[in-house]
């Protein structure tokens, strides 16, 4: 599968590593730009922690609950600080779900009194 197939898709999971090898896959909204594929998370979650620990993850098209719909491909995986393109592109991709997804968020952490979580990309590069 390409990269502008996966940008394609709806979901995709990212396939990153624990210390011991073990697998953790995550559904995520994704993003194509410039040949790699973008991804938004929150800056301490634990798929950014293993990624800055170690870049190689795995990527393939995916359902919203993470089931597998294709074959696994290897990439290498960095972090960027700056969100804006990533929020750019996932909200003409996906419209008002995006809209509606943020807006909810931020509205359950605003009852929960939690501070906004800083965001990073996740930029992704087959191999």
């Amino acid at each position: 599968m390409t990269t502008s197939q996966l940008a394609n898709e709806q979901y995709v999971s990212i396939t990153t590593f624990k210390r011991n090898g073990t697998p953790v896959s995550t559904p995520v909204w994704v993003a194509g730009a410039n040949g790699n594929l973008l991804v938004i998370s929150e800056a301490d979650s634990w798929k950014v922690k293993r990624i800055r620990r170690d870049g190689h993850v795995r990527i393939a098209p995916c359902s919203v609950r993470g089931a597998i719909r294709g074959e696994p491909i290897d990439a290498e995986a960095t972090i960027d600080p700056d969100t804006s393109a990533v929020e750019t592109l996932l909200l003409q991709k996906y419209g008002w779900m995006y809209r509606a997804y943020m807006r909810f968020s931020a509205l359950t952490r605003k009852l929960r009194r939690e501070p906004m979580p800083t965001g990073v990309t996740i930029r992704i590069t087959p191999n």
